[in-house]
């Protein structure tokens, strides 16, 4: 396995091209003619993560982790699946105390697991790793009574942070964790959509995160009780921030906990791996439009390359400054069982309309419990050949992963585990075929050691993690895994 490549959090939007692979697969699984120089290609956000060949250091800033209650811990995962040791400087972060510094080897083809409260108390608790002379791979765990949870991490800081979903239902908690690593105060602009409303609370205007800290905001405090929809934009206008979002859901509907990092841009694709339309789960997708310009979308149902396997794609509006709810389940034309999904915008020709945020929420009912899990999709330019899980995955079950194949050719995936020898292919899972446009469904044995997995495609596919959510809770929670991506080439 190279060194020689770089990370992308599902948060950040990538600059690397597959314009043409989404209208290959496009062409292919509708049958209609697409004449792209009648309109404009999709624009990535400039890339905030580090580059690991113009680089001896990469740096991961985790969301963060309540620090306030004994019956929750959190962990960092730090994976090296390289075949040189390198050194992990950690600094913990909290609100009202100094920062926490300490360090960690991390041998060659290895992975280390840190405290996260370690030497520190504070409501919330963010971690900075910065590694030296190498190239890792990070996540955040939390162990939660109310259901597990992993959150991806991300490798810059950023402006500007959304989030589509969020639920005060029942008085269910809602906290938005907002992390300043930089030695001087970052000032940011707050505001919150409703079902009802947008706002823009006045004191959440010109808001001063101080250097170095975690400032966590209770949303029902700020205004927003008692709300079954309610996004979230968070724009610095002094400084730039890491923010994510800590949810425990008490009931209306939902249950369990979620953490996760925010989207640090809108997008104008966004790719689901996991589609749900089985018994039990009911599935909807929340879509925040940011700007102040209608936007339409389509959101394609893709199952394989059969003539059978694709329905008519739902056309929708995305309100200016509003957030639409789709539930899948209520579209005549939603696949039975697991399917992906692609959510577009619709561009008037020569023209690029406005990005989006989508995230996938499905609450699973077991007998009489449910258990709900929400995931921020695949922006435009994250399918990738290799796609990594510091953290490991679920084994024993017979959706750990879920692979969906982005292009309109079969792919072949193999699954390995980073240990002593290096990455091996795990038993059964060397040579995985996948149909154009296709989904795999794939079981980890159980027993297996614990170790970041490494999934390889020989085209673009996103991967989907299914974790248990531990406690002996039914259901899932759920993640993508980290995309990883070459290099760029040296234009000097």
């Amino acid at each position: 396995m190279s060194q020689q490549r770089r990370h992308l959090t599902i948060s950040q939007l990538v600059a690397f091209v597959v314009a043409l692979l989404v209208v290959g697969l496009m062409v292919f699984i509708d049958g209609r003619d697409v004449k792209t120089t009648e309109t404009a290609s999709p624009v990535a956000l400039e890339m905030p993560f580090v580059s690991a060949a113009a680089q001896s250091s990469s740096s991961w800033f985790c969301p963060g982790v309540p620090g306030n209650d004994g019956t929750i811990s959190g962990t960092i995962a730090i994976s090296n699946s390289s075949d040189a040791d390198f050194i992990a400087t950690i600094t913990r972060l909290g609100n009202g105390v100094a920062p926490v510094y300490s360090t960690v080897g991390v041998p060659a083809r290895s992975h280390v697991y840190e405290n996260v409260r370690a030497g520190i108390e504070s409501p919330y608790i963010s971690v900075i790793v910065e590694i030296i002379g190498g190239v890792g791979s990070v996540e955040q765990m939390i162990n939660h009574p109310a259901g597990n949870s992993v959150a991806l991490c991300a490798n810059e800081p950023a402006t500007e942070w959304h989030f589509a979903d969020g639920f005060t239902g029942a008085d269910s908690l809602h906290n938005l964790v907002l992390t300043n690593p930089y030695s001087d105060s970052t000032v940011v602009d707050i505001s919150f959509v409703t079902r009802d409303s947008t706002r823009e609370p006045a004191h959440l205007q010109g808001f001063v995160i101080p250097p170095l800290s975690v400032v966590a905001l209770n949303m029902a405090k700020e205004g927003a009780r008692n709300e079954p929809v309610l996004a979230v934009s968070v724009r610095a206008s002094a400084g730039k921030l890491v923010v994510g979002r800590s949810q425990h859901y008490l009931g209306d509907g939902r249950l369990g906990y979620t953490m996760a990092l925010g989207s640090s841009g809108t997008s104008p694709e966004w790719w689901f791996a996991d589609g749900e339309n089985i018994e039990g789960a009911n599935e909807q997708l929340v879509i925040l439009n940011p700007s102040d310009e209608d936007v339409s979308l389509s959101v394609l149902f893709v199952v394989g390359d059969g003539s059978d396997a694709i329905t008519q794609p739902a056309s929708l509006t995305a309100p200016a400054g509003r957030v639409t709810l789709f539930d899948t389940g209520s579209y005549p034309g939603v696949p039975t069982g697991r399917y992906g999904m692609i959510v577009s915008t619709v561009d008037v020709p020569g023209e690029v309309s406005s990005g989006v945020v989508v995230e996938q929420v499905i609450n699973r009912r077991i007998g009489n419990t449910v258990a709900t899990s929400v995931v921020l999709g695949a922006p435009y330019g994250a399918a990738s050949t290799i796609w990594s899980a510091p953290s490991g995955v679920s084994s024993g079950i017979g959706d750990a992963l879920i692979v969906f194949n982005a292009t309109p050719a079969e792919s072949v995936v193999s699954v390995s585990q980073v240990g002593p020898a290096g990455s091996v292919a795990l038993p059964g899972l060397e040579s995985v075929v996948l149909s154009a446009g296709g989904l795999a469904v794939v079981a980890i044995p159980a027993g297996i050691s614990e170790g970041e997995i490494i999934v390889q495609a020989s085209s673009p596919v996103v991967v989907q993690r299914m974790l248990l959510r531990g406690h002996d809770l039914p259901g899932r929670s759920a993640v993508l895994a980290i995309p990883t991506l070459p290099s760029p080439v040296d234009e000097s």
